[in-house]
């Protein structure tokens, strides 16, 4: 019997390093470089707000947030991006139960297309996050991968989309930073996104939450918030999501928001009490001094800085590096990314996460070997990766500077061995 409809999508990217991984048992304790987990110490002053405020669980929250919550979040984005006359409703900005849930319980509001008789398409980068898949397919669409490479900048290429997949189109996802990659979108790629979304009738949802981990010497990445309010359409249809998770390494929070277009956000916070997913006010209050306090995430940002700097003392030029503007993330190449992951775990016990399992899985043609097009396959087990990813690993540089020092020279010296390894098997 079948329960649902997300056995059209590949497992989740930890559920098969784990089915690839736990059989075999490393050589040394492990260190994990896979989950993009923070783990810098987070503001104390946060946590004693969630702890002060315990009362309030007696409370069913507001769907809209708290005044204090409200005016943090606000303030923020003032401070951030400028932002303000864009998102005067209300409604405009609403808490989340972490950017996961908002982007999932988005694609909802995604408009029909009365041209598409298969429930239309999704848009989104590959490799992504797989929360961008599957809420395309909860809501009765087809995901529609665009291949983000290094050709590419590491973006989609929009200009790549034609007018038939335009027409069938009913929301675009975007991560801007990118993740795995660290890319970060221009104003005038916005513009394009948003031009696009207004002209052929979809929905763009942004999800920006890698927004406050860049590299301090480069440029602060945008907004499609700050697009929107410089083009002066405050009723666009457009959603950007936020989260505290990586700001202000509080994961466990689940505390984020969404903002965006005044209709949109109107029709998502009518939604949003059906659905009924309220954040807790103790989870509030703590948010909302998160989000008013900056000094902790410039903090935050340094130390990732000071990571990215002795990587690329340790990697140089190796495997493709580059320290990427923005997110935590390194996105090496090392010709087989499946098999590397396997190597580094056997041998030194460092967990890595194979680009392939970021990756959009596709139809084989049965004469071509090749992948049919960029749509999902209905079976797994007669798929492949998108080729573009399967070289790759993605490698989080989460950890503490002294885990990173120890595990980095590690990392480099094994994929020096696999590499070795692998050009004497094909000689």
């Amino acid at each position: 019997m079948q329960y649902g409809v997300f056995d059209t999508l590949p497992a989740s990217p930890f559920v098969r390093l784990r089915a690839l991984l736990d059989d075999l048992t490393p050589p040394r304790p492990p260190v994990s470089l896979a989950l993009g987990e923070p783990q810098h110490a987070p503001p104390t002053f946060a946590l004693m707000a969630a702890s002060e405020n315990v009362q309030d669980y007696r409370r069913y929250p507001p769907i809209a947030g708290t005044a204090d919550w409200q005016a943090a979040a606000r303030g923020w984005l003032q401070r951030r991006f400028n932002v303000t006359s864009a998102l005067a409703a209300p409604s405009q900005v609403l808490p989340l139960n972490g950017t996961r849930e908002g982007l999932f319980l988005a694609a909802q509001m995604a408009p029909q297309k009365p041209a598409a008789k298969d429930g239309g398409l999704m848009a989104m980068p590959d490799p992504f996050y797989q929360i961008y898949a599957s809420a395309a397919v909860a809501a009765g669409a087809r995901p529609h991968y665009l291949p983000a490479t290094r050709e590419t900048g590491f973006l989609p290429d929009l200009a790549a989309l034609d007018a038939e997949t335009l027409s069938r189109l009913r929301a675009l996802y975007l991560c801007n930073p990118a993740n795995p990659q660290g890319a970060v979108a221009d104003k005038a790629y916005l513009e394009q996104a948003l031009g696009l979304a207004m002209q052929h009738g979809f929905i763009l949802l942004v999800d920006e939450c890698y927004a406050e981990i860049y590299d301090p010497e480069g440029a602060p990445p945008p907004s499609i918030l700050e697009v929107m309010q410089e083009k002066g359409l405050h009723d666009a249809p457009v959603m950007a999501f936020h989260s505290l998770s990586k700001r202000s390494n509080l994961p466990g929070l689940r505390s984020g928001f969404a903002a965006g277009g005044e209709s949109l956000m109107r029709a998502y916070a009518e939604l949003r009490q059906i659905a009924g997913p309220q954040c807790p006010m103790p989870a509030q209050a703590a948010a909302a001094l998160a989000w008013s306090d900056d000094a902790h995430v410039v903090e935050n940002r340094a130390r990732y800085a000071e990571k990215f700097a002795f990587a690329e003392t340790v990697f140089g030029d190796a495997y493709g590096f580059y320290r990427p503007a923005a997110g935590f993330f390194l996105w090496l190449d090392v010709g087989d990314g499946e098999a590397a992951a396997v190597h580094l775990w056997r041998e030194q016990g460092l967990r890595v996460l194979p680009g392939a399992y970021l990756a959009a899985h596709n139809p084989i043609n049965s004469t071509t070997n090749s992948p049919t097009n960029t749509d999902y396959s209905k079976d797994a087990k007669d798929a492949q990766c998108s080729p573009h990813a399967a070289p790759y690993i993605r490698v989080a540089l989460v950890a503490d500077m002294e885990t990173t020092q120890e595990a980095l020279p590690r990392l480099k010296a094994t994929l020096d061995d696999f590499a070795l390894a692998r050009k004497g098997s094909a000689a």
